[in-house]
């Protein structure tokens, strides 16, 4: 059981990466008893993330089921919803989200990452979709970001424009530390505004 102290702390806060119920594989727990739960020790939220599904209108569900709770919506730029798609978050912007995360199961560096994995490894639960996917003659290329080379690409730059121009928040899903530099490098900047 946590300690008073500890709930001070966490108090009013937001958990800004839940996989939770409903989703395309199994979760532990859904977000409506989340909600509930995280609201009874006095967190203010948390950003739903999924790895294949804009999360918006599931946010908006559970803020509508337990009032006064900060339930957040977001995009993972996986090829489900066609890679590095601008008008995908766009969409999801205007749907609410606030949260793009670039690609994760589908980033190049991830499928390195997988590959290398020892013989005998237990998968994760995306993992196995991912290879289920891959049997059914389903898979899709790696999502790149960058261009031989590390030059962000025009449609990286795209979805870069999106996300500042809604003032979202970029997370920089599973792409190596060198696609991260590039990628931060390149976002657009929001200028501040001159205070009084």
């Amino acid at each position: 059981m946590p300690s008073r102290y500890s709930r001070e702390l966490v108090a009013g806060a937001y958990d800004i990466h839940i996989h939770v119920a409903p989703d395309v594989m199994r979760r532990r727990i859904d977000d409506l008893t989340l909600a509930g739960r995280f609201a009874e020790v006095g967190l203010a939220g948390f950003v739903l993330k999924s790895h294949y599904v804009p999360t918006t209108e599931r946010a908006a569900v559970v803020r509508a089921a337990v009032p006064g709770f900060g339930a957040v919506g977001a995009i993972t730029l996986n090829a489900s919803v066609g890679g590095m798609n601008p008008v995908a978050v766009e969409i999801a912007a205007r749907g609410g989200a606030q949260v793009v995360w670039l690609p994760t199961v589908d980033s190049a560096n991830q499928r390195a990452c997988t590959a290398g994995d020892p013989e005998g490894a237990t998968p994760p639960m995306w993992a196995r979709l991912q290879a289920e996917l891959r049997e059914a003659g389903m898979a899709a290329d790696p999502v790149d970001v960058v261009g031989p080379g590390g030059a962000v690409l025009e449609r990286t730059r795209q979805v870069l424009r999106v996300i500042a121009g809604h003032d979202l928040t970029l997370a920089t899903g599973h792409l190596s530390a060198d696609e991260i530099d590039a990628v931060v490098d390149a976002a657009p900047r929001r200028r501040a505004s001159a205070a009084s």
